[in-house]
């Protein structure tokens, strides 16, 4: 007669065995059913970003940083190629190179940062912001259709919940790039791309991104 089986040892269980475990976990939380409609949030936006993305001939890579860029500018702010290659996820060549390719192509140009002469400021010109208006216009446009369906108070309480969220994501990406001796971290500020580039922009996206670089 055949023992009952017994789960092995917790140090025996495999990674898969594990995860099955903690997902089980997950699923009776109450927030369970949000995290599945984010995810699918995620697959839409990430699929409206590559039929944009291959009606305007542009790469990942340079749509997520021609929208830094622009976002960058409308907060007033300076963007760096060094801080444009930690929002990526980019080496410091990689960042450099992609830097080129869009000066090229005129989406991007370089000037003198106010802070310190001797280092580069990024300025998305006309062409650039040109590029991020059609491919982000219609999403917004959409997403905020949407938005004005709910009162302020709602409005605030989402913003709180977005804002958690955002930082809890940049918290998992840092944790994930410190465990695989990766050098760098984002911080929450940082991930304030358009819509289309950050709602699908959770760090396993922007790693897929520096392949096209």
């Amino acid at each position: 007669m055949r023992a009952d089986r017994q789960d092995p040892p917790r140090g025996q269980q495999s990674a898969v065995e594990r995860h099955d475990r903690r997902q089980r976990s997950i699923a009776q939380r109450p927030g369970y059913p949000i995290l599945l409609l984010l995810q699918r949030m995620t697959s839409e936006i990430e699929y409206y970003g590559a039929r944009m993305r291959r009606r305007a001939g542009v790469r990942r890579t340079d749509m997520h940083a021609v929208s830094a860029v622009v976002d960058a500018e409308r907060e007033e702010q300076e963007m760096t190629p060094g801080r444009l290659g930690t929002m990526l996820g980019l080496s410091s060549s990689s960042v450099t190179a992609l830097v080129d390719r869009l000066c090229e192509a005129g989406h991007l140009d370089r000037g003198t940062a106010r802070a310190d002469a001797r280092r580069v400021a990024l300025h998305a010109n006309d062409t650039g912001r040109q590029v991020a208006m059609e491919l982000f216009d219609p999403l917004d446009h959409a997403l905020m259709e949407v938005f004005d369906q709910y009162s302020p108070s709602e409005l605030e309480l989402f913003s709180r919940m977005i804002r958690d969220l955002i930082s809890a994501t940049a918290q998992a990406g840092n944790a994930e790039r410190a465990a695989t001796g990766v050098t760098g971290t984002r911080s929450p500020e940082s991930s304030s791309n358009g819509a289309a580039s950050n709602g699908a922009g959770v760090d396993r996206d922007r790693a897929r991104g520096a392949a096209d670089s």
